[in-house]
Order: structure tokens, then C-alpha cells, then sequence
């Protein structure tokens, strides 16, 4: 009985939720609402309704509780007392592999494969693998840190003497840090000193740094580098040990991001910056002075980190892609202005989609001012982290 009246409850969420904010946000008002499940009731219900979204486009002709235990089923690796109630024989089943998993749903539900799951393969940019890709959305993404110079022995052990769970990256020419990977929802906080000791950062985001690291520039001269789009900062943290020398120039549209910024500088130690709040895509907006290196990680559809946000898939409209590449071919056009002769800029988006991607890239190489040097997706579906893409520009002397 009680696990048929959390599945209701399920329903009624995925009935109510149009996507209009995040989800983790839209369920916790409606816990708020429905203070009647106790802590372990709303766990679960949450993990029926996230299970739901991350099944993406596929097997939409069937009832929502039914794929909610098709999602559970799929999602999960470990015994569930819900689907011991509800669906015993795939509880039975559920420790099989995902290939073995989906061979057997596939008796009952013969319509399914996972190209469904994301069925968006003409919008993909090259290198993405669209069945893993699809497949990654069946498993829950982990949570990473990039340990900082220094603190490299302290970090781990700090994590044992706690007994938390942690796995080591494997080394990587892209990883130019030591990384741990741990399940997502660990908390760090208390156990680690965050931001000074180690940064929380998706792994993807992460190998950003080798497309950060210049060839050619001497360490030990100051770099004036601007992050004009910094968001959460992860990336000037990473430029900052990346060159002890840096010049930081940090901006966003968003207010609220930069006195979130100021606190996690404090953290870092990182003292010697200017912020500033402006709209980049209004030439009257952009900073007098030069640099020598300028990241734009600017705003997408976040394409590739929504196995996190799985519900984002849901919702997602391909019309949405067109106004985000426009914008971004926008700031780049206007930020080039800001780039010394023989300086570096580094476009990143958190997107799979080639419009956002590639095609920003060769927008930019028409513009005639910058050269390419390289781009790439880094494909994080392997490793239970985002995907990202990168680009590097070289402006001539």
C-alpha cells in the first residue's frame, strides 16, 4: 500500500511540472505543500520522478507510473524495496547489466532502444557517440573535485579519515590536476576546506584546463587574462593556478553571480582581480583595456550536462538552439575588440549541439581576425561527467 501511494504521488508531480523552473527547486515546494511524507517518502518519490525524465523521449505512449518503474528499473543497480513490491521480476533482474536490463525489457516493451532516449542525432556536433550519449542518461551522473597544487596528499587523506567513498581520475593528458570522482549528493562540505583545498568541478570542466594552458607563455610573466562570462568562477580558479602571475578580470550580466564570485575568491585566496557587471552583447559595455587571454564560456542550452537536469531534455525544444547560437556569435564578435594582437581566446559551451558549436566556430574564422588552432568535444559520457566542447583562437600579431 505505501509504495503505490508514493507512485501516485509521482504521478501527481510529473502531471503538475511543466518544466517552468528546475525541478530540484519545483519539488521542494511541492514537499512544502505535502508536509505529510516523512524525509525517506520524499527521497523516493523524488528518485520515481527524476527515473521518470531520464527515460528523455523514449516510450512517451505509455502511462507515467508505469515508466517510472521502467526508469527505476533501468536506473538503478541495487535492490529496490518499491519495485520488490510492484515489479518483483525486474527487482529480481535489476543487478543485470544495462545491455542485459534493456534485452529484457524489451520483451514487454519491443518498441524501445536507446537512440530514443535523446533522438536529436542530426543536431549532435562531431565526436559524439549518440548511443552512448543516449545511455548515459540511464545513470546517475557523479559529483568531482579538482584538488589543488599543494594539496594533493592532504585531500585524500582528510576523505579516508572520514571513511567518504572516493575513486582517483585515471591520468589523462587533458587532466593537468589530480581529480576524485564520488557519488552524487556526497556531501564535502566540513569534511574538505573547499576552494582552497579542492574545487568542486565536473571533470569535463575540468580538461578545459588544456585548452587554457598556452604553449608559448612564459610562466612567470603576468598574464592578463579576462573570464567574461565567469558564472560559479570554476574556470578563473583554474586560471589562477594555472599562472601564479595572472592579472584576473573577471564579468557577468548577473549581480547576484558576482557576489557569489567575491566569496569563493575569498575561499581560493585569490585577492588580486577586477569584476565588473555588463551586458556583452552591447559593444558600449565592453572593458577599455586588452588582454591576453579572454575565455568565453558563454550561456547555452547546457545540452551536455542534462543528465543532471534530465527533465531539461524533456522540455527541450530544438527551436531553442537557434537564439543561443545567435548570442554566442554575438559576444565572441564583440569580446574579439578586447583581444591583444597575439592573444588567445578560448570559446567553450556546455552543449552537444553543432549549431552552439562548430558552427559558432566557423562564424568566428569568417570574421577573419582569429585563427583556429583547435577545437573538440570532450565527451564525458564514459566517465559519468558532462560533455563540453572547446575552441581555441589565436589573434594574429
Amino acid at each position: 500500500m505505501k509504495f503505490d501511494n508514493l507512485l501516485r504521488y509521482a504521478v501527481r508531480v510529473i502531471d503538475a511540472y511543466s518544466g517552468e523552473k528546475p525541478l530540484h527547486i519545483w519539488l521542494k515546494d511541492f514537499f512544502r505543500a505535502n508536509p505529510q511524507m516523512g524525509s525517506t517518502d520524499r527521497k523516493l518519490v523524488s528518485e520515481m520522478v527524476y527515473c521518470f525524465y531520464r527515460l528523455g523521449h523514449s516510450l512517451n505512449n505509455i502511462a507515467a507510473a508505469e515508466r517510472i518503474l521502467i526508469g527505476l528499473f533501468l536506473c538503478n543497480d541495487s535492490q529496490s524495496g518499491a519495485l520488490e513490491y510492484l515489479k518483483p521480476e525486474w527487482n529480481a533482474a535489476i543487478s543485470k547489466s544495462l545491455e542485459e536490463k534493456i534485452e529484457l525489457l524489451q520483451m514487454n516493451f519491443p518498441d524501445f532502444s536507446a537512440d530514443q532516449i535523446f533522438p536529436f542525432i542530426s543536431l549532435l556536433s562531431a565526436g559524439m557517440d549518440h548511443v552512448a550519449f543516449s545511455l548515459s542518461f540511464l545513470k546517475k551522473p557523479e559529483l568531482f573535485i579538482r584538488i589543488r597544487k599543494g594539496k594533493e596528499e592532504i585531500v585524500p587523506a582528510k576523505l579516508r579519515e572520514k571513511r567518504i567513498y572516493f575513486k582517483e581520475a585515471e591520468p589523462d593528458d587533458q587532466l593537468l590536476f589530480k581529480a576524485c570522482s564520488f557519488a552524487n549528493g556526497t556531501r564535502l562540505d566540513g569534511v574538505l576546506d573547499l576552494n582552497r583545498e579542492a574545487v568542486v568541478q565536473d571533470l569535463s570542466s575540468q580538461k578545459t584546463g588544456s585548452f587554457l594552458k598556452l604553449p608559448d607563455m612564459d610562466p612567470e610573466k603576468i598574464l592578463r587574462a579576462w573570464d567574461c562570462c565567469a558564472a560559479s568562477g570554476g574556470k578563473s580558479i583554474l586560471l589562477a593556478d594555472l599562472y601564479p602571475t595572472l592579472d584576473l578580470t573577471v564579468s557577468d550580466i548577473r549581480k547576484s553571480i558576482l557576489e557569489n564570485l567575491r566569496k569563493r575568491f575569498a575561499d581560493a585566496g585569490i585577492i588580486r582581480y577586477q569584476a565588473f557587471e555588463k551586458d556583452l552583447t552591447r559593444v558600449t559595455d565592453l572593458p577599455k583595456q586588452t588582454y591576453d587571454l579572454i575565455v568565453a564560456d558563454l550561456p547555452c542550452t547546457g545540452s551536455g550536462t542534462w543528465s543532471r537536469t534530465p527533465e531539461s531534455l524533456y522540455f527541450f525544444n530544438p527551436e531553442s538552439v537557434g537564439p543561443y547560437s545567435g548570442k554566442q556569435k554575438l559576444i565572441l564578435s564583440n569580446v574579439i575588440r578586447c583581444l591583444k594582437p597575439g592573444g588567445v581566446l578560448v570559446y567553450i559551451t556546455c552543449s552537444v549541439f553543432a549549431a552552439e558549436n562548430e558552427e559558432v566556430v566557423h562564424s568566428i574564422e569568417k570574421e577573419g581576425a582569429l585563427q583556429l588552432l583547435r577545437q573538440n568535444m570532450i565527451t564525458g559520457y564514459s566517465e559519468n561527467a558532462d560533455s563540453l566542447f572547446a575552441a581555441v583562437f589565436k589573434r594574429s600579431g
